[in-house]
């Protein structure tokens, strides 16, 4: 066990350090009685367009708490638009609406995996983020909505230093 341990680490480092948006926190969702998660993703194809939209990858691992779902949620697509560019450029803050496609590896006894789709909306001011959306467990039938708040290094710090702009 401390071997596979010791090998995913070593697997997920080079994510680790290339990956934008990196945060940890709180989660809330129904039936939870406090949750931790963790989150990471990176821009995968990020080219200029007409619906300020771009795709990246990432996971999300949530501790159960006793919440529908929870685990690690490897999200190998997630679509994410800005909206538009003078809301991204003129403001210290970022607003993001998307959807993310996963598959939920749920590590509680007697849980299935399955395939998971998530819209949502993230917001960021400089260290401090929030997120709302709704999983759908496609593979099993159930639904959470659920609202994550915390602190991350992504865009917001970004823009504390520098003058950021979409592309």
């Amino acid at each position: 066990m401390k071997k596979s341990k010791i090998l995913l680490l070593l697997l997920l480092l080079p994510v680790l350090c290339y990956g934008q948006l990196i945060g940890l926190g709180g989660q809330y969702s129904e039936g939870a009685n406090g949750q931790f998660f963790t989150s990471m993703a990176f821009p995968t194809f990020h080219q200029k367009n007409k619906l300020n939209t771009f795709v990246s990858s990432g996971l999300e691992i949530t501790t159960s708490g006793g919440a529908k779902m929870s685990g690690l949620n490897l999200k190998p697509i997630q679509i994410k638009s800005f909206l538009s560019e003078d809301l991204f450029n003129k403001n210290p803050y970022t607003i993001l609406v998307g959807v993310d496609g996963g598959y939920l590896f749920d590590f509680r006894q007697g849980r299935q995996n399955g395939i998971v789709i998530t819209p949502n909306i993230y917001v960021d001011y400089k260290f401090f983020f929030v997120k709302a959306g709704y999983d759908f467990d496609v593979t099993n039938g159930q639904n959470q909505f659920f609202v994550r708040a915390g602190v991350g290094l992504g865009l917001g710090v970004l823009k504390m230093f520098a003058k950021t702009q979409i592309w």
